[in-house]
């Protein structure tokens, strides 16, 4: 060196010419470990749902009456509940009982749940105890509601003390179908209530401060604030409400087996029978395929104005 000191070599570390053969970062750790947490639910939904969802579609074309093999039959099991008036009967009947309670469904939750958001004694009593009919099994709910509805039931006696006289609410065309649209409603009504009731809770209280100190009425606050910003609750208690409406089976099945003459024959009951009555599996995977459908149609429906909701 210039300065007379005497030159040291120096060793640099060797350049790593190869990678580990296998390293995650700290993110693809967290995508890793996020996918084992929900992987036991995936293979939950594709053992119990996708896959036997997939047999069905595929047994539709297929006739099939759990004795003998299945015989491949195309269009056929379509072609027949075209042709059968009991499915189109079944059809009228969802659609009926669909509309008839989803309908006041999106009214009285959004009430109940305007209701449950003021400050009020108990609120938290209250809120509970209208999440209540959720909570009970769907089976105790439609036997407790048969002895409601009994001709010597509780139904009748409160209608007795207005001058009403009783009615064979399980046993009459004109009242059998109203009475499970009760019974849907009022399950229903709590739990929708309780997702507006989240919708209500997540608007900032500032809009409606300010809304008030410009001279905004209830009514206004109401009109301007909380239904644009409720607008994708809304739409999700819409479609939700139908899609459960559209499934109902137990309080048929418990309540009235499908009667009378047809009366409460919902499709989801129509699939029961038609399967496990008659033995035309097939017929009822291609009724089955049928429900889906429309339930994915909803679906469809749900997504678009969902997204034209935000935009």
């Amino acid at each position: 060196m210039s300065n007379g000191l005497p030159s040291v070599p120096v060793s640099l570390p060797q350049a790593r010419t190869a990678a580990r053969p296998f390293s995650l970062t700290y993110a693809n750790r967290l995508r890793v470990a996020g996918f084992l947490f929900v992987l036991p639910a995936l293979l939950h939904f594709a053992l119990f749902k996708f896959y036997p969802m997939a047999q069905a579609l595929l047994l539709s074309f297929f006739r099939y009456d759990l004795t003998s093999s299945p015989e491949f039959t195309g269009l056929g099991n379509y072609r027949a509940l075209y042709e059968n008036p009991l499915f189109h009967q079944a059809l009228g009947v969802s659609a009926k009982y669909t509309l008839g309670v989803a309908i006041p469904e999106w009214f009285l939750a959004l009430g109940l749940a305007l209701l449950l958001n003021r400050a009020m004694p108990g609120r938290g009593l209250i809120r509970l105890a209208y999440f209540l009919p959720i909570a009970m099994s769907q089976i105790v709910v439609a036997l407790v509601w048969k002895f409601l509805y009994h001709p010597h039931g509780l139904v009748n006696g409160l209608l007795a003390t207005v001058g009403i006289g009783r009615i064979n609410w399980l046993s009459e065309e004109a009242t059998a179908l109203p009475a499970l649209i009760a019974i849907g409603v009022w399950r229903g009504v709590p739990l929708f209530a309780v997702v507006y009731l989240a919708g209500l809770q997540a608007i900032p209280r500032d809009y409606y401060e300010a809304a008030s100190m410009d001279g905004a009425g209830p009514w206004q606050r109401f009109r301007w604030i909380t239904l644009p910003l409720l607008r994708p609750t809304m739409l999700f208690v819409m479609v939700m409400s139908l899609l459960m409406a559209m499934k109902v089976f137990t309080n048929p099945l418990v309540m009235t087996e499908g009667g009378p003459n047809g009366s409460t024959r919902v499709l989801p009951y129509f699939i029961y029978e038609t399967g496990f009555a008659f033995f035309r599996m097939g017929e009822a995977a291609a009724a089955s395929s049928i429900l889906f459908g429309l339930a994915l149609l909803f679906t469809l429906v749900q997504f678009r104005l969902l997204r034209r909701g935000l935009a």
